[in-house]
């Protein structure tokens, strides 16, 4: 079912650009396992242009390995189309917006478009790490100007934060949420902080459970330490449990984070590690890379695609990505051709 899907898509997509060969090899910008994206295509031949779009649709509704995308969305005045959600590619399935409040107009027309026109899903970001991290840097500094200070309870601060994602979601059309929980290890606390961990987990998972109790339309992604739940039911309903692997030097370390977040109460049939793009800043020679200088986002793809016996690859996300738009000759090649290993098609 999933390579006729792409046959099809494919099929669409030669004959579009067999359409436009001509008069338009100038402006081509992309050729992708499994879309492509000229602005020109819908103009010129918009019943083959909807042709494919359905196709599209149809695949990403598909078994298949999906991919997710964490979009730094911060920049409010676009001055390059890396800040365009319409340049993504189009067989991304998933886009997470890091910065789910406060969305400019031309933001919200573009998650309009890409969703409708071609199926992907655009989900808000809330992770408890931070939330939590914000609070104690805030604390801190309250005390340091005056130790009298009496700060809000966390858990009333994490209450509020929680409440807030929904009015995000419902203002704004998410498709629904992706939960940010790494917490720690509990061997070495005390028992008055083990109870404070475990009551701030539980809340952050309790609010978010019950309302996906409501709300079972949306999608609910776990990105984290799932092993480092109190309660672990909640992953029964997430799409994909992504593992950050950012640091990663090397793939086995892609198969250590799987291991250890195979704890009881974890579904294994649903994994996915996350690695981000390269930085922008040339003198920054690590990120994205593994020690041997290899593009991490080439490794993980292939590594997500491998024979896995006790547990399941069922995507792969991705941080960062819309630096991967600046490339002298495909804007966002490695994301293209990490989508097209995952999903192998005839044309590359």
């Amino acid at each position: 079912m999933k390579s006729r899907l792409i046959n099809k898509i494919i099929s669409s997509a030669l004959c579009l650009t067999a359409t436009l060969v001509v008069t338009a090899c100038s402006e081509w910008t992309e050729v992708e396992g499994v879309g492509v994206n000229n602005p020109n295509i819908a103009d010129q031949n918009p019943e083959l242009y909807a042709q494919y779009l359905e196709n599209l649709k149809s695949y990403k509704d598909s078994d298949h390995k999906a991919t997710y995308v964490w979009f730094n969305n911060s920049e409010k005045i676009p001055f390059s189309r890396a800040h365009h959600l319409t340049e993504l590619p189009d067989s991304i399935d998933v886009v997470a917006l890091m910065y789910p409040s406060n969305l400019a107009a031309y933001e919200l027309k573009e998650m309009e478009s890409i969703r409708k026109n071609k199926g992907t899903k655009i989900i808000a970001t809330i992770d408890f790490d931070a939330i939590k991290l914000e609070y104690d840097l805030m604390v801190a500094d309250k005390i340091k100007e005056d130790p009298t200070y009496i700060p809000a309870a966390f858990l009333d601060v994490l209450k509020d934060k929680v409440r807030d994602l929904y009015i995000d979601i419902d203002k704004y059309g998410y498709d629904g949420i992706s939960i940010g929980y790494k917490g720690k290890g509990t061997l070495h606390l005390t028992q008055q902080e083990l109870e404070e961990y475990n009551n701030n987990g539980k809340l952050f998972i309790g609010m978010i459970k019950d309302w996906h109790e409501r709300r079972k339309d949306k999608l609910i992604v776990f990105e984290g330490k799932p092993q480092n739940l109190v309660d672990k039911s909640i992953l029964s309903d997430c799409k994909l449990i992504i593992l950050p692997s950012e640091d990663a030097t090397n793939s086995y370390l892609f198969t250590y984070n799987v291991e250890m977040a195979k704890a009881e109460g974890v579904p294994t049939d649903r994994f996915a590690v996350s690695v981000t793009t390269p930085s922008l800043d040339e003198t920054d020679t690590k990120t994205g890379y593994f020690s041997n200088k290899t593009r991490a986002l080439t490794s993980a793809a292939q590594w997500s695609v491998a024979a896995h016996s006790d547990f399941t690859i069922s995507g792969l996300a991705i941080y960062n990505v819309s630096n991967d738009y600046f490339n002298t000759s495909l804007v966002y090649k490695y994301t293209r051709d990490a989508i097209t290993t995952l999903n192998p098609s005839i044309k590359n």
